[in-house]
Parts: structure tokens; sequence; C-alpha cells
């Protein structure tokens, strides 16, 4: 085939090409829509929630929380206190000059501190930490209810041997917390912490009893009473004085103190059993101080050298150091090296646990102790005495005095 008929053939298929190919695009072809399908989708929604509150409280505990918090939040109160403050409490003042120092004295400056406080009562009585109200200035402390009505509050009484105290407000019918009974408190119950740390006002936080019966000796008094409830429930600076409740809404703590390394939570609160704030609560309230019950005696928790010394099968109890000649163990036939093994039939195995027990007793009651003496358990009924005075320090031990 010559070149000439070899680029007409070519030329004749490039045309057919081109000619196809205008068929193709001229030839008329249905409308179509090249968008995906989209099928319409059905999104739930409901204005109740798929399980009711009682059906998840059967399953836990913890679904009780939102229940208890709003049955307890109204009766939890923001307390702020007007304090005096001295040039020692204030490192950055910035006035070093003789002439501050004279209005100073004149004019002293003045610092507000916040807690919190439980209203115990619908006429008006509010329980709270004594170290929240301590050295107020006359009509310094203010009380915010819940729902933001605010009151300036009177002090009714104070106990510093137990770090609480009672004031007073002029308000009728609040909301009142339910107290309970701690002595039905046991390690790990859920509990609720409800106060104002750092000023933020009816915080709710959770947590479990980590441990009862604490002895911190953080209260400075010679005749402290320290039996507090362990919570890993968050507590800060500004819950004292605040509610421990349980998944019942009933008070069985006063929100105390922290055990921290920065000052701030760390998983260590203390609350004051609520059967002692009570039992503070209605003394200050009914005499207007504390009546405090005493058994007369010297104590000392038995550990394993006295038990030992003592032949007892096993360690256990609060061993009778001394005895105040007159008073109520002296009376009702106690003797030294007794073990003190149960107060009213709750065991005791630590001095302080037993200060407890007869702390929330008053003058005059009758107690049944479980004794050990010389391998033999007994029980004996010892109506209580009443503290008179403080003791003096040179009568204080390093062991604890009931």
């Amino acid at each position: 085939m010559k070149n000439r008929d070899r680029y007409l053939s070519g030329i004749l298929l490039l045309l057919i090409g081109v000619l196809v190919g205008m068929v193709i695009v001229l030839y008329p072809r249905e409308n179509t829509d090249d968008r995906a399908e989209v099928n319409a989708t059905e999104i739930k929604y409901s204005s109740k929630p798929i399980f009711s509150n009682e059906e998840l409280e059967q399953v836990d505990d913890r679904f009780l929380f939102r229940n208890v918090a709003e049955q307890v939040k109204p009766t939890v109160v923001y307390i702020e206190t007007e304090v005096p403050v001295s040039r020692v409490e204030m490192p950055d003042d910035e006035f070093h000059d003789g002439e501050q120092d004279f209005w100073g004295q004149i004019f002293p400056r003045r610092a507000r501190t916040v807690g919190s406080g439980i209203i115990i009562s619908s006429d008006g009585y509010i329980l709270t930490n004594n170290h929240v109200i301590d050295g107020a200035v006359e009509d310094g402390i203010e009380i915010t209810l819940h729902d933001k009505r605010t009151f300036s509050a009177r002090v009714v009484g104070r106990d510093p041997t137990t770090d609480l105290a009672v004031m007073k407000i002029d308000a009728m019918k609040l909301p009142a917390i339910t107290i309970g009974n701690s002595n039905e408190v046991e390690v790990g119950d859920w509990v609720l912490a409800i106060g104002n740390p750092f000023r933020l006002r009816s915080t709710v936080t959770a947590g479990i009893v980590s441990a009862l019966g604490r002895d911190m000796r953080i209260i400075e008094d010679q005749m402290r009473i320290e039996s507090f409830i362990q919570t890993d429930a968050a507590i800060n600076k500004g819950n004292s004085g605040g509610a421990l409740v349980n998944t019942s809404g009933e008070l069985i703590g006063v929100n105390t103190a922290i055990a921290s390394m920065s000052g701030n939570y760390q998983g260590y609160g203390f609350a004051a059993p609520s059967n002692l704030a009570l039992k503070v609560a209605r003394d200050i309230i009914e005499f207007g101080e504390v009546r405090r019950a005493l058994l007369g005696v010297s104590i000392n928790t038995v550990d394993a050298t006295v038990a030992r010394e003592l032949a007892m099968d096993r360690i256990r109890g609060v061993q009778i150091l001394d005895i105040r000649p007159g008073g109520a163990a002296d009376e009702s036939g106690l003797m030294r090296d007794d073990v003190v093994l149960s107060v009213d039939g709750f065991a005791v195995n630590e001095s302080n646990e037993l200060q407890q027990k007869i702390a929330v007793l008053q003058p005059g009651e009758e107690v049944t102790l479980k004794i050990w003496r010389d391998g033999e358990e007994f029980v004996r009924d010892v109506t209580l005495g009443m503290l008179k005075r403080k003791p003096m320090e040179s009568e204080l031990s390093s062991s604890a005095e009931e």
C-alpha cells in the first residue's frame, strides 16, 4: 500500500470516530438525578427518662443522690463572718509606719471568712463549727439561705471541746434537716457532703465512709472530744459546718476538717458524728452551755504491750489508768486496770471512742459498761457525774480523761 493510501485511510478512520462521537452526544437521553438517594431517618426523643428513679434506686444507692441533694440543699446555709485582722495575720501589709499603727488601733482591719451551717429547726436554729464563727465581731455573722434570703445571726452558744456552735436567726417555717443516728454508720456507706467550698454555694459531693472514730488532735482544748467520721467525699475550705448525710438524706455528721499536705482536699475529710452534735445543740439551746457527763477516770487505749501486761486473751478495750475519788466510776466500784469493753452494747477499742460514747449522754444518766478484770467479764451500771470545771494543766497527763 502506498503512503498516500495509508494517510487517506487514517484520515477516514478519524472522521468516522468524530462522526460516531457526535451521534452519541446528540442522541436524546432521559433526565436523571445524580444525587444519592437519601432515606428519611427517625430520631427518637423522649421527655422522660427510660428508667424511673424508683427503678434506678433499686439497682444502686448512687441513683438516690439526686433526690437526696434536692432534699438536703435547702437546709444548708452559707455563713460569712466578719473578724478582726491583726498585722501578724497580714504579712503583705504595705503600711509599716507609726501613723498606720496608730490608725490601725482606732480602726482595726477586718476580714470576712466563710463557712457552712445546718438548719436544725424550722424556727431558725443553725448548727455549725465553732471555728467558723470564732472571733466574730458584734453583729458580724450573716446567714444566706438556699433561697438567697439573708439574715443577721446571733450566737446562742459555743463548745470548743467539740468545735461545735449554735446560732439563731429570726425566721420561721424554714426547711430543717432530719438528724440520723451516727451509731448506725458503717465503713463503706455512701454519703454526700453539702456545703459552700471556696464560696461555691450549695455544692454537693459524694463518697463513702472511709473510717470511724478518728482522733486527729485538731481541736485545741484540753477536754476535747474527737471521734470523727472519715470520708472521701470532697471537703474543702468553706465546707466547715456543712452537712454529711446518708442516702436517706439524714444528717450523720458535721463536716469539720480535712487532712492535707496542700491545704486543699486530698481525699481525707472528717465530720463530727451527728449523735454528739445533736447532744451539744440540745444542751446549748436548753441550758446555754454544754453539760458534760463524766465517768471520773483516766484512760488509755489497750495495745499489745498493755494486753500482755494484763494477761488479756486478745487486744481490745480501753484501760482505766486512774480513778477520781468520789467520781462516778469510784462510786460504782470500778478499779484501776479494769478494761472497758463496751458502752451500752457498743464496743470501744480506742480512748476517744469511749469519750464520745459518754459525751453524748447527760449527767445523771445511767450507762451500762462491760468490764474485763483479771480474766473475768462482767457488766456494771454507772450513774454519770458532771464536769464542773476544766482541770488545770498540772492535772493532765498524756492519757485521756473521761
